[in-house]
């Protein structure tokens, strides 16, 4: 995913933020989140909420984490994005 990911990042700096972590450099930088394999990937709204999908057919699966409460806390991916997925996850993030 590594290379697709520098791809979109490179196409779209100027409206997302993506921050990437080697967890086997930086351990800890995994503390709080849910990462049960590599690679893992969480999405948050401009605001730092979690992200909930407008739609749910995005092509790939999301999962929405919840706390003892019930509260949605982190959106979910795990394993590899293509490119379009990452395209069509951006689509939903910023659709109106």
């Amino acid at each position: 995913m590594r290379p697709e990911l520098v791809q979109f990042f490179e196409d779209y700096q100027q409206v997302i933020t993506i921050r990437s972590f080697n967890l086997s450099s930086y351990p800890n930088a995994a503390e709080g989140f849910s990462v049960s394999a590599i690679p893992t990937q969480f999405f948050f709204n401009a605001d730092g909420s979690p992200y909930v999908p407008r739609d749910l057919a995005l092509g790939f699966p999301l999962e929405l984490l919840t706390d003892a409460e019930g509260t949605h806390t982190l959106t979910r991916h795990v394993g590899a994005l293509s490119y379009d997925d990452l395209v069509a996850l951006h689509d939903d993030l910023v659709a109106p």
